[in-house]
Parts: structure tokens; C-alpha cells; sequence
């Protein structure tokens, strides 16, 4: 049987500056007069401090509700770094857990639903493998598509970020006889993570990659690869 592995963001979602935006939006409930000049202070500090920026870590001692509590501490300190005084720091910093999974944050690819029931009606198996936070699911009951796979593997909940091998092993774990691949847009997470742990690699939505298996502009390339 054939597994495909999805990435979401950026791969099943067009990629947009979710985190950066939520900060935004979070300060601004907590300071109604930020303006929207803010997005660019904030803005570098969503490249570091996540789990995923370190996946060679175990984070397993992080997973649900602590997750948040290490990335709060991260989003308090990155506010105050940028001027934002600790008592509405942190207030805004519980807030982007309270609105993140708000469904208008998210595009879905167009032919994302159509590609994934597809390789299902082909016997194929769906398994979403994420870099991402705890309610991940929320996101994915609220677009429908929760029940388009037969596994959710989301790092926030099992402690290892890809290309982390760990998570990866913990993917095949269930079907050790199935051949497995991998699609995402990032090179790093998802083609060398997915390559150096046995999996066939398909480079989505960015171009050509040379290390990759497969590298489509469209999800729905994907689907012919299902009865090859």
C-alpha cells in the first residue's frame, strides 16, 4: 500500500506569515492602538525560538499545554523586545493561542480537498505529518478534511519536529510494509528529512529541486503517482 505523507503548511495551505499575523491581531486585543506597522517589528522573531528551529531537540517533555507555555515565554520575551511593556506582553502572549485556530487564517490550495479524496478512492493511505501546535485538528475539523486521513501526526503532540528522525519513525511505525512519501514545500523538513528516513519526496508549490523525487506546481500531480 502506498502512504502519502502530508506537510500542511504551505503544502495542504498557502503559506502566509500565520505566526507574525497572530501576533499582531493577539497585542492588538490586548492594546487596542497598535498600529499595523507592528507586523514588521515582530516579524523576525517568528525565525527562531519555535521547536521546529531546533528539531535535532527532544522535546517531548513539551507537548499540549506546555508546548504553549515554552512559546508563550518565547512571544512574551519577543514583545518586550520590541518595546511592548511586560504586563500587556504578557496578556497578549496567551492571547495567539486563543486565536490561532480561527478558520479565516488559513487558504486551502484549490485542488487540496480533490488530490487527497483521490488518493483515497485509489486505496491509497492520507497521513498529515506537521511541524506545528497542539490544536492543529481544530484547524482540520473546520475546513472538513480531518476524516481525508487516517493519521495525524502533529510535532506539538508526539515531541520530535522533522526532519527529526524520531518523527519520521513514529510515521512508519503502523505500516512498516508500506512505501511511503513524502510531500511538502520545504526542503529541509520534509524533502532531505523525508529522503534520509526512507521515504520517496514530492517538492510542492516552489519550484525544482534536484534532491527531490518529484517536484509539482499543483497538488493534484500527486494523484497519478497513486496508480504507478
Amino acid at each position: 500500500m502506498k502512504s502519502f505523507c502530508w506537510d500542511f503548511d504551505g503544502t495542504i495551505t498557502i503559506s502566509n506569515p500565520l505566526w507574525t499575523g497572530c501576533m499582531v491581531d493577539a497585542l492588538k486585543i490586548a492594546e487596542p492602538n497598535t498600529p499595523d506597522s507592528f507586523f514588521h517589528i515582530i516579524r523576525p522573531y517568528m525565525a527562531f525560538g519555535f521547536p521546529w528551529h531546533t528539531p535535532e531537540n527532544d522535546y517531548s517533555s513539551c507537548i499540549g499545554d506546555a508546548w504553549w507555555e515554552l512559546m508563550e515565554k518565547h512571544f512574551c520575551d519577543s514583545y518586550i523586545k520590541c518595546g511592548i511593556n511586560s504586563a500587556i506582553a504578557q496578556q497578549a502572549s496567551k492571547n495567539v493561542r486563543k486565536i490561532i485556530t480561527q478558520k479565516s487564517r488559513y487558504s486551502l490550495y484549490d485542488d487540496a480537498i480533490d488530490t487527497l479524496i483521490a488518493l483515497k478512492n485509489n486505496g491509497a493511505r492520507n497521513i498529515l505529518v506537521s511541524n506545528n501546535y497542539p490544536e492543529l485538528r481544530i484547524v482540520l475539523n473546520a475546513f472538513g478534511i480531518d476524516q481525508l486521513f487516517d493519521e495525524i501526526i502533529i510535532s506539538a503532540e508526539v515531541g520530535y519536529n522533522k526532519p527529526n528522525s524520531k518523527i519520521f519513525e513514529l510515521t512508519k511505525a503502523n505500516h512498516a510494509d508500506d512505501e511511503f512519501f513524502m510531500i511538502g514545500d520545504s526542503v529541509n523538513a520534509d524533502i532531505i528529512g523525508g529522503k534520509q528516513n526512507g521515504m520517496k519526496t514530492i517538492f510542492v508549490h516552489n519550484g525544482y529541486f534536484d534532491n527531490a523525487d518529484y517536484c509539482f506546481d499543483n497538488l493534484s500531480s500527486v494523484i497519478k503517482l497513486a496508480s504507478l
